[in-house]
This record gives C-alpha cells, sequence and structure tokens, in this order.
C-alpha cells in the first residue's frame, strides 16, 4: 500500500488512506478519511454489535426479557 497522508486522500477524493503505523489496536490497515478510525476496527466494532443484536433477538424469541445496557 502507499503511503499517503489523510489531508491528501481528502484532497484526491479518495475514501481512504494508509499511514504506514498501527493504528492503538495495532492494526496495520487504511483509514477512513472522514473520521480517521482504522478499517479494520471499524469492521470488528461492527461485527461485535451485529452480534450482540443477535443475541438480544434470540433472547426476545425465547420470551426472556434481556438486559440492555
Amino acid at each position: 500500500m502507499e503511503i499517503i497522508t489523510r489531508l491528501d486522500a481528502a484532497k484526491s477524493g479518495f475514501k481512504r488512506y494508509y499511514t504506514g503505523k498501527k493504528c492503538k489496536h495495532g492494526h496495520d490497515s487504511e483509514r477512513y478519511v472522514y473520521n480517521g478510525h482504522c478499517v479494520e476496527c471499524a469492521i470488528n466494532s461492527s461485527l461485535r454489535r451485529q452480534a450482540e443484536i443477535k443475541r438480544i433477538m434470540d433472547e426476545a424469541a425465547k420470551g426472556n426479557v434481556p438486559e440492555v445496557i
């Protein structure tokens, strides 16, 4: 991957950029221009959220009232 700054990526109209540095969770992946978040962290966060929603829906289908925080 080619290293590019967030500002240069934004000027070029890209949605993602690559710094060559790891995120705070150790991922060496691209980042989103609009918020600077690591792409891999965003994917992991989305998967965790989907799993939690599935768990809540499964509990509700069984008639149990899940505790929602």
